[in-house]
């Protein structure tokens, strides 16, 4: 069997083809096949890639020569499909959100656990190297102790992406539908940014407040919510986001403000900002320091896939857990149960 770990990816729909290049791109990775009920979905990404597709998980997982899979259908589908892989013996990469509910998020923890197989979210902004050089900053008290968290994601999503995602490779209705997604632009799209929060700060959120609407997009789900986060050191976060933000917004999608200091950065711009009051090993004291990195989805993706595979060769448990994805899905859930009631939401729920 090859030394790469070998992946059977299951959903291959809008998200599925940067997964595909993501594993080609690899050094641990490899894709072995490919599993859709669309059949076009199915064999467009097969051919592409040169991998045998299928329109059966069943038969995807019968394959000797896939040892692990990635879950990239809706979240409605992702509980079921998790457990299946999991009594199938295969580790397991789910995408986001784990599901629109703890409870199944719960189910699939439990089925990975209790089969032995590796479990992992994939949240993939943690590998940007403006977010490694931040996390190093922060958790060298460079900025001193964190006090403020600002996560942002505003953006416009066309007509066509209600139906068919940002490609249109599949035509579906899932997306419009609260039932079927879990929400809208805050658990689609903020919950990468409610995760990488986390993972730079180390920090928990104990309550949520937000106000959510529905105002230029006709779907079920929300296009634009607003949250405020107060984190276990008594930290405030927050949350802006929007997917009917016209024109878009090209800023700071993540800023932390510190006791000693300010760090901010865009995901897709790759630049970093930051400013100290007292002077460390790299940064001078009250000067702001911009440095350009790289950027992008692409190249953070490949470097989850090969940590992911690096932890699952060596017997270890992944660098992003599925507990990670409860943990930003249950931020996510207080949010939205929070703007339903008009109160605040404590957690853990």
């Amino acid at each position: 069997m090859s030394s790469k770990l070998r992946f059977g990816l299951i959903g291959c729909g809008d998200i599925a083809p940067a997964h595909a290049k993501a594993m080609a791109a690899a050094e641990r990775v490899e894709l072995a096949a490919c599993a859709d009920i669309v059949e076009s979905s199915a064999s467009s990404l097969g051919e592409q890639f040169g991998v045998p597709y299928t329109t059966s998980v069943e038969e995807l997982l019968a394959r000797p020569d896939v040892e692990a899979v990635t879950v990239a259908t809706p979240a409605f589908t992702h509980a079921g499909l998790v457990e299946q892989a999991a009594r199938a013996g295969k580790a397991v990469l789910c995408e986001k959100p784990l599901a629109a509910h703890l409870r199944d998020a719960d189910r699939m923890i439990a089925a990975c656990q209790e089969a032995g197989v590796a479990f992992s979210t994939c949240f993939p902004l943690r590998y940007l190297p403006a977010a490694v050089w931040t996390r190093e900053l922060v958790r060298s008290s460079g900025i001193g102790e964190v006090i403020e968290l600002r996560v942002r994601s505003l953006s416009e999503k066309k007509p066509s992406y209600w139906t068919g995602g940002f490609s249109g490779r599949t035509k579906t209705e899932w997306r419009k539908s609260k039932a079927s997604s879990g929400g809208g632009v805050i658990i689609t799209n903020v919950i990468h940014n409610i995760d990488l929060a986390r993972a730079l700060s180390g920090l928990e959120v104990s309550r949520a407040y937000a106000e959510t609407g529905t105002f230029c997009t006709p779907v079920e789900v929300e296009d634009l919510g607003l949250a405020c986060l107060r984190y276990e050191n008594g930290a405030i976060g927050l949350v802006d986001a929007s997917s009917s933000f016209f024109g878009g917004e090209a800023g700071w999608d993540m800023a932390l403000l510190g006791t000693k200091g300010q760090v901010r950065f865009g995901f897709w711009s790759g630049v970093v900002e930051a400013y100290v009051t007292e002077a460390t090993q790299d940064l001078p004291a009250r000067e702001w320091v911009r440095r350009e990195l790289a950027a992008g989805h692409p190249s953070s993706l490949t470097s989850f896939y090969d940590d992911f595979a690096a932890a699952v060769r060596g017997g270890k448990e992944p660098p992003v857990t599925g507990l990670d994805g409860r943990k930003a899905l249950e931020v996510v859930v207080a949010i939205y149960r929070a703007a339903e009631t008009g109160k605040p939401v404590k957690l853990p729920l």
